[in-house]
């Protein structure tokens, strides 16, 4: 068989599903000289393989070599997004700069976007990819971005053009939130019968009952035991209805099926709406102190911990329910439980024990606490001690994602926080930053953030400052924005203009008024330390991450016994007179550790 013949070979064996065959060709191959074609189809095998980094390292090599290639960066990102490094977000938007008409690369950029909750971005792209392309999955995408957008109106017109014969959830949900709730049933009912995915029988008793709820209850009848999420749909309206005796009995019975946190709230609730004030506390309780010895989803544990107050304090008097509630949730102290009695003491008016309790849970999780604790700061006016707070947050939030959260916290108005100087301009330093991985909704924050810091320098009369930032903040602005507009930055960018005697250019200068650039991190020591393979893991990860929770190194090292690999790390290296990883608190999800390196 010829050299050609072969690459031929592996092609087809990796269209046909076996990676590993089509990877053992193309690496006998590379040995006498690795062609990109190659190259590509190794990295492709790797990835389907789940052997992310070598995937990485192949075509990382491959796009310094093809820098133009705009398919080598898309795959990039798909592993980088596998992985869950957030830099994916630059490989996929590099590209489709190198070819804005890539269909794969609208179509996977779109798709991660949509997975991190990015919808706005997600939607542009799915705007985009439908002008070329006619494929069900594309238009799906792009209906359920306008779904989570709320863009009723929009989804159910992308909807009214999908070819007949391709049932989607997606259009049922759009069609019901644009208030054509018949046809939605109908649709849903169509999506049944092809498919018999009871997905679709659901969606269609959930259109019925908003057209005829009453009539929608008797239907629900007939399919009573075939699906839980249909007999909680069944409990949730006949709740509505104020049948109240008749929806506890069979949300009880599906507990007993499916104890499922929701399950279970509902049927406290339940409890309190037939008279049932004991029952209801009790049930709540018991579900409390479940979720908290679990901490398998903290926004539940928060929903379930706010509701479990509202039931106490329904049955008993004040102090008395804020005392039980304390005794309860303070058995078992997390970030979450810790932030929940200190806002429900601050709801009662002890603010000693507020304090007291949200100041615990800063100390527990500088994030999550940090956060809710600065909030209750704000809410007491005590600024000094908040600001303190919000830029330790800023500060120490290393992802992305983190970021973002500290920032729309801290430049929403109803906290005020934005009246802080040195916390928004710290933010517009550190968004900037991170200005390769920002969503849509961060870009639009650092935008802002910009914005408020342009607006003060003017008032203070530094109108080089203020023009810098604008044109930062022009530079930063999404494509698709929320309630920012680029108006806002040009009309101050003009009084900039209007007001200087000497209107001086500000880009280019050799450091920036806004945006500071970070010192190179030094080269890791591993050699010096005669780290394991499971210590260069474990170091090499913090340094991409900067910090990292003891559950994550878990699922990166596979081993549960991440707290004694630090340990000794940091023993050996202190030996050495190197600090390479500091620790950071407990959270919920364990000790934090975060990479200092020197």
């Amino acid at each position: 068989m010829t050299r050609e013949e072969e690459k031929q070979e592996a092609f087809r064996l990796l269209e046909a599903g076996d990676p590993p065959g089509a990877l053992r060709i193309a690496e006998a191959l590379m040995q006498e000289g690795a062609e990109p074609e190659l190259a590509v189809l190794a990295a492709t095998a790797l990835h389907r393989l789940g052997r992310l980094d070598e995937a990485e390292a192949h075509l990382r090599d491959l796009a310094r070599r093809m820098p133009e290639a705009s398919y080598l960066h898309s795959l990039l990102g798909r592993v980088l997004a596998e992985r869950g490094d957030e830099r994916a977000t630059a490989e996929f938007a590099e590209a489709i700069r190198l070819d804005p008409e890539n269909p794969e690369a609208l179509r996977e950029y779109a798709r991660y976007l949509a997975a991190r909750e990015d919808h706005r971005a997600a939607a542009g792209l799915g705007r985009r990819l439908l002008l070329t392309s006619s494929r069900d999955e594309d238009r799906e995408l792009l209906v359920r971005s306008l779904v989570a957008l709320g863009e009723w109106d929009e989804a159910a017109a992308v909807v009214g053009d999908a070819n007949p014969g391709s049932p989607s959830l997606a259009a049922v949900e759009a069609l019901l939130g644009a208030g054509h709730a018949r046809r939605a049933a109908a649709v849903a009912a169509e999506g049944f019968e092809a498919t018999g995915d009871l997905a679709f029988l659901r969606a269609h008793l959930a259109a019925w009952a908003v057209f005829d709820p009453s009539e929608a209850a008797e239907a629900y009848m007939g399919w009573s035991g075939t699906d839980h999420g249909i007999e909680f749909d069944r409990v949730l309206l006949l709740k509505s209805l104020g049948r109240y005796g008749e929806a506890l009995e069979i949300c009880a019975a599906l507990v007993q099926e499916e104890p499922a946190p929701f399950h279970r709230l509902v049927e406290a609730e339940l409890r309190a709406l037939v008279g049932d004030a004991h029952g209801a506390v009790q049930a709540a309780e018991a579900l409390a102190l479940d979720q908290l010895g679990s901490l398998e989803d903290l926004e539940t544990l928060e929903i379930v911990l706010r509701r479990f107050e509202d039931l106490l304090l329904s049955a008993r008097p004040g102090p008395e329910a804020l005392a039980r509630f304390v005794e309860v949730v303070g058995s078992n102290p997390t970030t979450v439980g810790l932030a929940a009695i200190g806002e429900a003491a601050e709801r009662q008016g002890d603010l000693v024990r507020a304090r007291d309790h949200l100041f615990r849970a800063y100390r527990t999780d500088f994030l999550r606490g940090g956060l809710s604790y600065a909030r209750y700061l704000a809410r007491q006016e005590d600024w000094r001690e908040c600001e303190k707070v919000m830029l330790y947050c800023a500060e120490h939030a290393t992802k992305t994602a983190d970021l973002e959260r500290v920032a729309e916290v801290a430049l929403d108005a109803v906290t005020g926080m934005h009246r802080l100087p040195r916390l928004v301009e710290r933010l517009a330093e550190r968004l900037a930053m991170h200005r390769e991985t920002l969503s849509s909704f961060g870009q639009e924050l650092a935008a802002v953030a910009l914005l408020a810091r342009a607006t003060d320098a003017f008032e203070a009369g530094r109108y080089d400052r203020a023009k810098e930032c604008c044109l930062i903040g022009l530079d930063l602005f999404p494509v698709h924005s929320g309630e920012l507009r680029l108006d806002d930055l040009y009309a101050l960018l003009a009084r900039c203009k209007d007001e200087a005697v000497l209107d001086r250019p500000v880009l280019g200068r050799t450091r920036s008024a806004v945006m500071t650039i970070p010192e190179p991190s030094m080269p890791m020591p591993t050699v010096a330390l005669s780290l394991s393979p499971e210590e260069v893991r474990l170091v090499e990860f913090l340094r991409e991450h900067r910090s990292a929770t003891e559950r994550e190194l878990r699922a990166v090292l596979g081993t549960r016994r991440v707290a004694g690999l630090v340990n000794r790390l940091i023993r050996r290296a202190g030996e050495q007179g190197v600090t390479l990883v500091e620790r950071r608190g407990t959270g919920d999800e364990g000790e934090v550790y975060a990479y200092v390196g020197r």
